[in-house]
């Protein structure tokens, strides 16, 4: 048995004993440890099992029940229907975009409305993101969950995604956040063609220059969102070709 197994099925034992009162510094260390099965060239099957089995038993302690995909993808559509539907309305109230200084406190009480029904919208329909990118790479999708900010998300089977070639998981993360641009660049778009509006449109704006921001800046806290996830495996990925080209000169050796 390898070091990091055991290591492993000591943690396994801490956290089963009380998931919800896991001291921080073991799930550090357990954390660490992925890291490192995540960065090796020839990862062990029974590492990957472990590891997410605690990382489960963690992920249902902090985030609570999942539930079933199709029901929640059902209602989170049903329910975006509404402020779909009364954003669509409020487009055919014209606003002077050319002369916003101008806008009376109406004109700006009417910008705020259209403004929290895309910023909605973008929050109900945020988790397909996710979803299209588990059906793309091949990451099973075992449900929906309540996000680190209390939004709806996604719980990926997490066996499938520690067994994703490694260059491609970072993707996951990234088609993740560039959904909430391309939702409510749709919305902008539609705004334009009705009645010349841009408030989707600056919407998709300020969402890509913050989600660019986190990529430039290398950020890994959880304010980045989903780009620290893909900054994260980027670095893993960079790490894990090094291991691979070490490996690979070994074995030549």
């Amino acid at each position: 048995m390898s070091e990091r197994l055991a290591e492993l099925q000591e943690i396994r034992g801490v956290v089963a004993g009380n998931p919800k009162d896991t001291p921080l510094q073991t799930r550090k260390r357990f954390w660490k440890l992925v890291r490192q099965v995540k960065r090796s060239p020839k990862p062990d099957e029974d590492e990957i099992v472990l590891a997410s089995e605690i990382r489960d038993m963690l992920f249902e302690a902090q985030r609570g029940r999942t539930y079933p995909t199709l029901t929640v993808v059902t209602m989170l559509s049903i329910v975006a229907v509404f402020p779909f539907v009364w954003y669509v309305r409020l487009l055919g109230i014209p606003l002077d975009w050319a002369n916003m200084l101008a806008w009376s406190s109406s004109d700006w009480w009417l910008f705020t409305r259209r403004l929290l029904d895309v910023l909605l919208l973008v929050f109900l329909l945020y988790p397909f993101g996710r979803l299209i990118a588990g059906r793309w790479l091949g990451i099973k999708i075992e449900g929906f969950c309540r996000g680190m900010y209390n939004e709806p998300a996604l719980k990926m089977n997490y066996e499938s995604f520690l067994r994703l070639h490694v260059p491609r998981r970072k993707w996951f993360f990234f088609l993740g956040g560039a959904w909430t641009v391309i939702t409510a660049l749709a919305l902008g778009v539609i705004g334009l063609l009705i009645s010349g509006d841009w408030t989707g449109i600056l919407v998709a704006l300020f969402l890509g220059g913050s989600e660019g921001a986190a990529i430039v800046s290398g950020t890994t806290k959880k304010i980045g969102g989903e780009m620290a996830h893909f900054n994260r495996e980027r670095k893993i990925e960079r790490r894990w070709r090094r291991n691979l080209a070490s490996n690979t000169e070994s074995e030549r050796d």
